[in-house]
């Protein structure tokens, strides 16, 4: 007899994972904080972005993985309508999530700092496209690979790619804030 089933130790083993990967992301906060705080705004803008990205690829995953085991989508077949439907959606809500998240924060600075940067709007919105050039494909590689192999990637996708996420998230900003 098992003393674990298979959903609790795919759980398990990938939550491990996560707070590892998740660790790695504080790190890389912690050492270039002094970059970020550099724009005003910044802080206001950052846990909204950073939740953004888990949640968009995250929500991803789980429409995929559902449409596999409906047998909807087919775990060998990339390029669908299905697919590119949701991948075109994926990247329509981050580029207008992530332009709302610029106006909120530059609003923010502005009425309740008097700073006045233009700036913290268009900088998310690079930054979004540059995590969505590596999320999103990561996102339908890695479930597919999870479900080929015989996983839930129900049970995994959604903390990986919210950890992920954060580390891509952070990434994609520094690159962003070297970009402007």
């Amino acid at each position: 007899m098992k003393l674990l089933n298979k959903d609790f130790e795919e759980i398990l083993s990938f939550q491990i994972l996560c707070v590892i990967i998740d660790l790695m992301a504080g790190t890389i906060l912690a050492v270039y904080t002094n970059k970020i705080l550099l724009i005003p705004g910044m802080l206001i803008m950052l846990p909204g972005f950073l939740e953004m990205r888990g949640n968009i690829s995250g929500s991803l995953a789980c429409r995929l993985s559902s449409g596999m085991f409906l047998h909807i989508v087919k775990a060998d077949r990339y390029n669908t309508r299905i697919i590119r439907g949701n991948l075109i959606a994926s990247f329509v809500m981050v580029m207008v999530l992530t332009f709302l998240l610029g106006i909120i924060a530059f609003l923010f600075s502005f009425f309740f700092f008097g700073i006045y940067t233009l700036r913290i709007i268009f900088l998310p919105v690079i930054a979004g496209i540059i995590a969505n050039a590596v999320e999103i494909p990561l996102t339908i590689f890695v479930t597919f690979y999870l479900f080929r192999k015989g996983h839930d990637p129900n049970n995994i996708m959604g903390s990986f790619v919210t950890s992920t996420g954060d580390i891509t998230t952070i990434l994609s900003l520094l690159a962003a804030i070297m970009i402007i």
